[in-house]
């Protein structure tokens, strides 16, 4: 049995590495298939704007002639500069159940790293922490939600076998609605109170997304984000670029009802988004936005179940003020008159512990855990 490994060098073998994962997960019921031209995208260096600032280098595995794995190198010049913590990244892993595959994958982006003079090695991150996170830990019988990643069950053995560990966790929770529930059965009383009152306040305006300037209100949330999370630890800023590529990338799943600015005195303080959970109806395309793709995306998303709240961001001085919750509140209305059955909420860091507890607060369970990994160099 011979492994081999070997360098991604033309448009064949990116086509090749791209669509490897269909090899992976094709008796997984609860994979996603991603889109192919979001994927190529992704990878692209002119097109995704994280690449004008980061190397990257991908490797493909094979097993007695048989493709058996794949595997990115990243460095994020962005994230040393602003943290200054030298580290490579890997991503977009995925591999048979294979140890030596695994092993030889993970020592050749170690060896890349090493030569890069990077100490440490951590992911995984396709590519960046705007994309999919982590490795799956916990929730194997459950499909993800937009914007999620799904990894096999035995991944996280074949990753420990090379020496990685645990860096840090990312949480998805979920509530599902019985029938019959009301609104104001669901929403904790203290919650509904303290959004109340918020609302009351002459100088706050809570309003939803301006579709017609988006590109206005993108830089806004970019800004807000940043600030919001900037005291959490290892936190890097996010371009205003990426943000918007991020952004862009759910745009036309948004309804305005779902995604809403509170406003101070005429002055944006924070945000909510939340996402009808396309990926119901994504499941039914295989990948492929050809013309019976779209059809059945059309068909699928008319009868979506699950609502993904994604963001929740405030800028610190308002945090813990009562406009958290009035944005909760506003979109949890929402949520209960369009009849979405599931809430999902993700993704959020272990680490994040105001985030964390609030959640909680809410009745929502944890039923995704994500789980990135790091070893010394």
């Amino acid at each position: 049995m011979t492994i081999t490994i070997k360098p991604v060098s033309s448009a064949r073998e990116r086509r090749q590495f791209i669509t490897f994962p269909w090899q992976i997960y094709r008796n997984d019921p609860y994979w996603v298939p991603p889109l192919i031209t979001d994927m190529t995208e992704r990878l692209d260096l002119q097109r995704n704007p994280f690449w004008k600032t980061a190397d990257q280098a991908l490797w493909m595995a094979t097993k007695d002639g048989k493709l058996a794995g794949t595997i990115a190198g990243i460095i994020d010049h962005h994230s040393i500069q602003t943290t200054g913590q030298k580290l490579a990244n890997f991503g977009f892993f995925e591999c048979i159940d294979d140890p030596e595959v695994a092993a030889s994958l993970i020592e050749t982006v170690s060896n890349w790293a090493r030569q890069k003079g990077m100490p440490l090695l951590r992911g995984p991150f396709n590519p960046s922490a705007t994309d999919e996170v982590g490795i799956l830990v916990e929730g194997f019988n459950t499909r993800p939600a937009i914007l999620e990643a799904h990894t096999p069950p035995y991944y996280p053995a074949l990753l420990e076998q090379t020496g990685l560990r645990k860096f840090n966790d990312i949480l998805a929770r979920l509530v599902t609605r019985a029938p019959g529930d009301r609104f104001e059965d669901n929403i904790p009383e203290k919650l509904r109170r303290v959004a109340e009152r918020a609302i009351q306040r002459p100088d706050l305006v809570i309003r939803t997304v301006n579709m017609k300037d988006w590109d206005n209100e993108v830089k806004m949330a970019c800004r807000i984000y940043n600030l919001a999370l900037g005291d959490l630890p290892d936190y890097v800023p996010i371009t205003e670029a990426e943000f918007a590529r991020f952004c862009s990338s759910f745009k036309p799943l948004v309804d305005p009802r779902l995604v809403l600015v509170a406003e101070l005195k005429g002055q944006p303080v924070g945000f909510a988004i939340a996402l009808a959970d396309i990926n119901e109806a994504f499941q039914k395309i295989n990948g492929r936005m050809d013309l019976p793709g779209l059809v059945k995306l059309w068909w699928y998303s008319r009868r979506l179940s699950r609502v993904s709240f994604k963001i929740l961001m405030m800028l610190p001085e308002y945090q813990g003020r009562g406009v958290e919750a009035a944005l909760v509140l506003k979109v949890a209305q929402a949520i209960f008159q369009i009849g979405f059955k599931e809430i999902d909420m993700s993704l959020t860091g272990e680490e994040n512990v105001k985030s964390t507890t609030f959640q909680s607060n809410l009745g929502f369970k944890v039923y995704r855990r994500y789980r990135v990994y790091e070893k010394e160099l």
